[in-house]
């Protein structure tokens, strides 16, 4: 049903500082068939939450979300270590999750 990694996720570090170099983080999804649903909530290294990114978004086979570095607050998150938490789920309600982790970089 699902594929083993739908999610990728370009680059690795990026860092929101508007220098016009990996200013954004890229999430792109690739699925064999088109009606999933996701919900995509962002936490920090600790645990605590961040950010909601999507909520019960329907998703063609192939598409991408960005996240600009910024809270739940609309203020830029701080520097470090960021985890993805996906939900998807199809009409069926059978869930799948992923976990995937990035960092936010900048200068000091």
């Amino acid at each position: 049903m699902y594929l083993e990694e739908p999610f990728t996720l370009t680059p690795e570090i990026f860092s929101p500082d508007n220098d016009g170099y990996d200013d954004f983080l890229q999430i792109t999804y690739h699925f064999e068939k088109s009606g999933y649903m996701l919900n995509l909530q962002i936490f920090d290294s600790k645990g605590r939450f961040v950010k909601q990114l999507v909520k019960n978004e329907l998703l063609g086979t192939d598409g991408y979300f960005t996240w600009d570095g910024t809270t739940e607050a609309k203020e830029k998150a701080q520097i470090g270590i960021y985890i993805l938490n996906f939900e998807v789920f199809d009409m069926n309600k059978n869930l799948k999750k992923y976990k995937k982790s990035i960092v936010l970089g900048g200068k000091l």
